[in-house]
């Protein structure tokens, strides 16, 4: 009976302390998702009106691009898209094989297209802009890089 009563005593305070851990990330990632809007905010407003146009291009050129490589897709490829069973990288990973070398060029065209966009845009911005562009743009790591899946771990 006090094994029992032990064992129930530690599997509650375990319990008790991930939630109260999972409570905390929840409340951490809200806190990190408000101050990358008040980045973005100020971003933006720090823009010129020729800076805006030029994103606004960016986007523009991209949705083009999408619906351009879309048109050519083939019926194989067009069920690929459609699957709604499929993950965004379950779909690029299922569709990659089956891309012609037409549309291998014409995605590695807009490729080249969107980022000499983009280096214009990058040269337009003075320090400060770009200080928190970079901030923006910055992607966390959510793996070690030594620890990647599949790397050879031998070293």
């Amino acid at each position: 009976m006090k094994n029992i009563l032990a064992y129930a005593m530690i599997l509650f305070l375990g319990i008790l302390t991930v939630s109260a851990q999972s409570e905390d990330d929840g409340l951490d990632r809200r806190e990190n998702r408000k101050q990358k809007r008040e980045l973005r905010k100020e971003f933006n407003e720090s823009l010129s009106e020729d800076q805006k146009a030029q994103l606004e291009y960016q986007r523009q050129l991209h949705t083009e691009h999408r619906k351009t490589l879309q048109a050519t897709y083939t019926e194989e490829q067009l069920a690929i898209v459609q699957n709604e069973d499929l993950s965004r990288k379950g779909k690029h990973k299922a569709l990659k094989p089956t891309l012609s070398d037409e549309q291998k060029e014409m995605k590695k065209s807009h490729k080249e297209a969107m980022k000499s966009e983009k280096s214009k845009f990058e040269a337009s911005l003075n320090e400060e802009q770009l200080k928190k562009y970079g901030e923006l743009k910055k992607k966390k790591r959510r793996r070690d890089p030594d620890h990647r899946k599949g790397k050879n771990r031998d070293r």
